[in-house]
């Protein structure tokens, strides 16, 4: 199962994954449209799939997807989230509301459908505003860094069945990194400080998760790994 699949890098894993051979239950809902256009992607390539609209804010979200699932007749081997939203503000300029959302989509319910559903992998997309602050995304930063926090916390409890793993994404051209006020400035630093010369592509994203999801690797469980071409390591 794919979370967040309407997005440019969510689109890139299921193709990966249905290329791979795995039958895909992709949830999406900002982008109907992208959702369609990958579904008639994975048609032609003769993957097998299904489709769900809906949010995945709070529990309403969640139950809905695990009686969709359950009517389906589908237990996931994997489940892979990309779900995410937020508003990108100053923390001066949020609201309760802003903050509820946020966390209600990024955050929690990689917990929720991870405790209930206890795949055999559990990948969860990041990013690196979990550990360093970038203008304007505070509440996407924050609620990234819950994430990465339940994720150990689903190591522990889901341990030995499920292997859980965190990808911190760096800086990915695309329409989530232009809603920064400063995108172009920020571009040009994460370029300058990154040893392999370029930002993140969605398909980087989808090759390191398709090996996630493929290979045993159940003593990396746990584990965060930074897919940033290096910024992270650079002075």
């Amino acid at each position: 199962m794919v979370t967040g699949a309407s997005s440019p890098i969510g689109s890139e894993v299921a193709l990966r994954l249905g290329d791979a051979g795995y039958s895909l239950a992709l949830l999406g809902f900002r982008h109907p449209e992208a959702l369609a256009r990958l579904g008639g992607v994975l048609d032609r390539r003769g993957v097998e799939h299904l489709c769900l609209r809906t949010s995945l804010h709070h529990q309403e979200g969640v139950d809905r997807v695990l009686a969709w699932l359950e009517s389906e007749g589908i237990g996931p081997d994997a489940v892979v989230s990309l779900a995410a939203s937020g508003v990108m503000r100053p923390l001066g300029e949020l609201s309760a509301h802003h903050l509820d959302w946020t966390f209600g989509v990024t955050s929690f319910p990689i917990a929720l459908l991870g405790a209930r559903l206890r795949p055999r992998k559990l990948v969860a997309i990041s990013s690196t505003g979990a550990v360093r602050a970038v203008a304007g995304y505070g509440a996407v930063g924050a609620a990234k860094a819950s994430m990465e926090a339940l994720l150990r916390y689903l190591a522990v409890e889901l341990a030995p069945a499920t292997s859980v793993y965190g990808v911190r994404v760096g800086l990915v051209d695309g329409p989530a990194a232009e809603r920064l006020s400063n995108f172009s400035k920020v571009r040009e630093r994460v370029l300058s400080a990154t040893p392999m010369g370029r930002l993140v592509t969605p398909e980087d994203v989808a090759e390191l998760v398709a090996v996630l999801v493929r290979e045993p690797l159940e003593m990396l469980t746990g584990t965060i790994l930074d897919l940033d071409g290096g910024m992270g390591i650079s002075i």
